[in-house]
């Protein structure tokens, strides 16, 4: 009988990440993690983010640049003094919704919403961590993971690398696919929002409001959003599943016929 090791119940499990390798990501395969208190980082070997960001200064990003700064071979942990935008701070568990924003009046003097009301109600949709249950948020690309990730963040650079992915999402068990988004807060799609609902989320590059401002990403890009539940079947779909489906390939005629003998009819599909 299994028993749980409490003093390493954040270290790197098994997770057989090979796979990734195969798809050569232009963006490298992240882990990410939510870490409650500063004792939780220990034994983890990781550093705090040191990195420059667009607007932030010195060793201060915006949430979504941690990312980029992650996929560029970066393993680091970063607390809220390192958050140089407000949503980083309330989204994540480090502090509380600023007034100002809830109320909707950041939007409209920037042109993002045409008033309050629509920039109000966005905050019915995003998903908050409780004030002061996060200590700091780990980043490292797998092959630098020293701890179990929370989520596995695949951000592909075409759509060939993209229908691959999602459809190791659903191949076993025929989900949705699923993209949930608001135009502001990207953050919140890609990290708090499927920790906390377990569901896998797909964030478009070029549509939401900081990422573009921060010129991030190319437009058009799928950002696969992997809870930790679903992170071991994916990989073994990734493994089992056929890597281009006949009927996408040049063989799709003899593909037909194999499919129709299986069948035992004719011209169905």
């Amino acid at each position: 009988m299994g028993e749980l090791n409490y003093e390493t119940r954040h270290k790197l499990k098994p997770h057989d990440f090979a796979i990734l390798d195969k798809f050569d990501f232009k963006y490298a395969p992240v882990g990410f993690k939510f870490f409650n208190v500063e004792a939780d980082l220990e034994g983890l070997d990781l550093e705090p983010l040191s990195g420059t960001g667009k607007y932030g200064g010195d060793s201060k990003m915006a949430w979504c640049e941690m990312l980029l700064e992650a996929q560029m071979g970066k393993a680091f942990y970063a607390t809220a003094e390192h958050q140089y935008c407000e949503p980083g701070i309330f989204l994540s568990g480090h502090g509380e919704l600023d007034p100002l924003a809830a109320g909707g009046r950041i939007g409209p003097p920037f042109d993002i919403y045409a008033d309050e009301r629509p920039n109000r109600r966005i905050y019915n949709h995003i998903t908050v961590l409780a004030p002061g249950s996060t200590y700091a948020t780990g980043f490292a690309p797998v092959d630098k993971l020293t701890f179990d990730p929370d989520l596995l963040i695949i951000t592909c650079d075409n759509m060939d690398q993209g229908e691959r992915v999602l459809r190791a999402t659903q191949w076993d068990t025929g989900d949705m696919i699923e993209s949930h988004m608001t135009y502001v807060m990207g953050c919140n799609w890609m990290y708090t929002y499927p920790f906390v609902t377990g569901k896998i989320n797909t964030v478009w590059t070029g549509v939401c409001y900081g990422m573009k401002m921060y010129k991030l990403y190319p437009p058009g890009l799928p950002i696969v959003v992997i809870p930790w539940h679903h992170i071991d079947r994916i990989l073994r779909n990734m493994n089992e599943m056929p890597w281009s489906l006949p009927g996408h390939t040049d063989q799709k005629d003899e593909a037909y016929q194999k499919g129709y003998e299986r069948l035992g009819v004719k011209d169905i599909i």
